[in-house]
């Protein structure tokens, strides 16, 4: 395992002038080749060398240490390294407080000490493109500043670190439904900080990674609630608790089959959630905060109440089946009566006419002309494509056997001649009478 290396001790201007005074007395006592002292003109004039040295060393790496372009970003970086210097000096003459650093310790770190450690020695520094400071002057509300670099001008402290990413907290609701039945479940909120409105200031932030409104960081920062434990809660910790009181108070509105049945694609757990996030929006839209979404997570039921749910809703779906399959049988025996009564009224008018055809003739007999009628007129019933479609062809069969031996036993000659007839054909329906047939 590579060691940690120790860290450098840095002295700032201690270092400059320990090193200033080493050139005072290595020059007060140092003589020349003919053993003269030299006494202090060497000395101020490598003090007054090493101190030109020092500004211009100063002054040369200006330049890099603020961002800012010009006059304005050299001055700004060489007062950012004397300002440095000055402050470095002054934490090596602090004491060291071993109860003070013990406590710092245990406890989590704040959001500003996590901050770089150039806002707090140098009033300057970069912070995350997320991020926004509320900065402060005394006891007054002054500015926001960030993302990016930020120069705290003189008096100015940071009060809070806003994060402008979209937040997302959640917290478990224990409730009953309106029958009584106990469930568990959880609400989530989604929210960040409120976005400046399109147009504002001529859209400046659009450079932003998160555009955030200026005005909103005020409210933010300050607005705190209290718990009923009396703890201060942050302005991401205040939107789940009015979350979870409206949802404890929606559920007992509606029974557990209405919660966990959509009827017509719609769910109560829905207008539930859009019921919370209207009421979240306009309680926190005034105070900085928008509220994206809202979620309710799954119902979790006792032991026992899962299973007999099922055991009712499969109860229920057997139901539906056995009635949806009682209509399909009636709907069926009504198709088959209303194709046998249109098949018989269009056997009697097809013999009707061919009855009054017959008349106008003369010399034809009566009985062989209505059996051969007949025998057309259930070939062309049968052959008809409604009627093969609605009624099965077992049952057609038996209708034209039934019909063809009734007409056989009908037309009988007095002589005692009997006309064979065989039964029509079920096929194509084609032509109800053969030209060879004998008599």
């Amino acid at each position: 395992m590579t060691p940690k290396p120790q860290e450098r001790k840095e002295w700032g201007i201690l270092g400059l002038l320990l090193a200033l005074l080493l050139l005072i007395f290595l020059g007060r006592f140092l003589e020349d080749s003919r053993g003269v002292s030299h006494e202090w003109l060497v000395s101020f004039s490598w003090i007054f060398i090493a101190s030109i040295t020092f500004v211009l060393a100063l002054i040369y790496y200006a330049q890099y240490v603020s961002p800012l372009r010009g006059e304005e970003g050299w001055v700004a970086g060489l007062l950012l390294l004397f300002d440095a210097y000055i402050k470095t000096a002054e934490k090596r003459l602090e004491r060291s407080q071993t109860d003070k650093k013990a406590k710092k310790k245990s406890a989590a770190p704040s959001e500003v000490d996590k901050l770089p450690a150039s806002l707090k020695g140098l009033n300057a520094g970069f912070i995350k493109g997320y991020q926004v400071l509320a900065i402060t002057k005394g006891t007054k509300y002054e500015r926001p500043a960030g993302p990016g670099f930020v120069v705290l001008y003189k008096g100015e402290q940071i009060w809070r670190v806003i994060d402008l990413r979209p937040q997302r907290r959640s917290q478990p609701v224990t409730t009953k439904t309106r029958d009584g039945i106990p469930i568990e479940t959880s609400v989530s909120v989604t929210f960040r900080v409120r976005r400046e409105e399109a147009g504002d200031f001529g859209g400046t932030d659009d450079d932003l990674l998160y555009p955030f409104d200026p005005d909103a960081i005020f409210p933010v920062a300050y607005d705190e609630a209290v718990d009923e434990h009396g703890n201060l809660l942050p302005w991401t910790r205040q939107l789940t608790p009015p979350a979870a009181a409206i949802l404890a108070n929606e559920i007992p509105k509606h029974s557990l089959n209405e919660l966990t049945r959509a009827v017509e694609g719609v769910s109560p757990l829905e207008a539930i959630k859009q019921t919370i996030l209207r009421d979240l929006q306009r309680r926190f839209l005034p105070k900085g905060i928008e509220v994206l979404a809202v979620g309710v997570g799954g119902l979790e039921l006792p032991d026992g109440v899962r299973d007999q749910q099922f055991l009712t809703w499969r109860a229920d779906w057997l139901r539906k089946i056995r009635s949806t399959n009682a209509s399909g049988n009636a709907e069926a025996l009504r198709r088959v009566k209303r194709a046998r009564a249109r098949a018989q009224i269009e056997i009697i008018e097809n013999i009707t006419s061919s009855i009054d055809t017959m008349r106008r003739e003369e010399g034809a007999d009566l009985s062989q002309i209505i059996m051969l009628r007949m025998i057309e007129a259930l070939e062309d019933a049968v052959s008809a494509g409604s009627v093969q479609a609605l009624v099965p062809q077992q049952i057609i069969a038996g209708l034209v056997g039934d019909a063809s031996r009734q007409m056989q036993s009908w037309v009988e000659s007095p002589t005692g001649r009997s006309v064979r007839v065989d039964p029509p054909s079920l096929g194509s329906g084609s032509g109800g009478r053969r030209d060879g047939d004998e008599l």
